[in-house]
């Protein structure tokens, strides 16, 4: 079973111009750890909607979802506040959102790039075996 986006090799992180927060240096080494986003999820649709019609022409790869059997998740709900997640503008050819939330409460919470979330602790402690510390662990 592959878990998460796990790759064999060298892995480049894109950290620069636009990278000026910690969570979103957080968000790229979480790719290189394993991690997909947040909304490429298997189960996606039942929380949010991609506007394709929205999004940016080339763009459209960013908004792809996977099955289980490519991604594992990780039996972690679905988590709007996934230092993960993309937020409603991303990539977007005009004004209007590219991802909306099924629980509009959630619309301008997706995207945050604060910190990780607990889910996104959760997940991190799953693929590497944490145990109650999730800063210690098990190799």
């Amino acid at each position: 079973m592959k878990t998460g986006n796990r790759q064999r090799g060298r892995q480049e992180l894109s950290i620069g111009a636009g990278c000026d927060r910690l969570a979103t240096i957080e968000h790229e080494f979480l790719h290189a750890l394993g991690f997909w986003h947040e909304q490429s999820r298997s189960d996606r649709d039942d929380y949010v909607t991609i506007m394709r019609d929205r999004i940016q022409d080339g763009r459209e790869h960013n908004f792809n979802k996977y099955d289980d059997k490519t991604s594992d998740f990780l039996n972690v709900p679905y988590d709007y506040t996934s230092v993960m997640h993309y937020s409603k503008t991303a990539f977007r050819n005009g004004t209007e959102p590219t991802i909306l939330t099924n629980i509009p409460a959630f619309i301008d919470v997706i995207g945050q790039r604060m910190d990780f979330s607990e889910y996104d602790i959760q997940k991190l402690s799953r693929l590497y075996n944490c145990i109650l510390n999730w800063k210690t662990c098990v190799a």
